[in-house]
């Protein structure tokens, strides 16, 4: 498995995750690590692509990274969003965007804590486009973005 950070080049590979959704902004506790940690587990043998531009390698300017999520995006295999919304901290404004301009792609999984605010029409879309509920737990979560790699290979 290995992880592709903003900055890093783009990779037109099968296995390939983009870990979109919201990220905290103080980059601490961030669902990214767990997925990782859960998709290591599961013996994922793929790429990642995790924009959280506090692990940048290289200062990238805003205009080069909003580019190289779309390339990665456009690229990965499965685009996975976990919405952690929680106002005024991680609104997840960037989110709404990217998940409307990802979604009527087929390979986009989606999920959200119950918790998570502001997500009823995500979750209505979501249903209406791919027929299914998003998860609601990371586990969850998870399963379904290893399936959907598995059904694409």
């Amino acid at each position: 498995m290995k992880i592709l950070v903003p900055g890093d080049k783009i990779v037109k590979e099968d296995n390939t995750i983009y870990l979109a959704g919201t990220t905290p902004l103080d980059h601490k506790n961030d669902w990214r690590e767990k997925v990782i940690k859960m998709l290591k587990n599961a013996n994922f043998d793929g790429y990642i692509y995790n924009p959280d531009y506090s692990l940048l390698k290289n200062k990238l300017s805003y205009e080069d990274q909003i580019m190289w999520e779309v390339e990665a995006m456009k690229s990965s295999e499965v685009v996975a969003f976990w919405i952690e919304r929680d106002l005024p901290k991680r609104p997840g404004l960037t989110t709404n965007v990217e998940f409307g301009y990802h979604l009527p792609r087929s390979n986009v999984v989606y999920g959200r804590p119950d918790k998570s605010e502001k997500c009823f029409y995500l979750d209505h879309i979501y249903l209406l486009e791919r027929n299914k509920k998003p998860s609601n737990n990371l586990e969850d979560f998870v399963k379904e973005i290893l399936n959907e790699v598995n059904l694409n290979n």
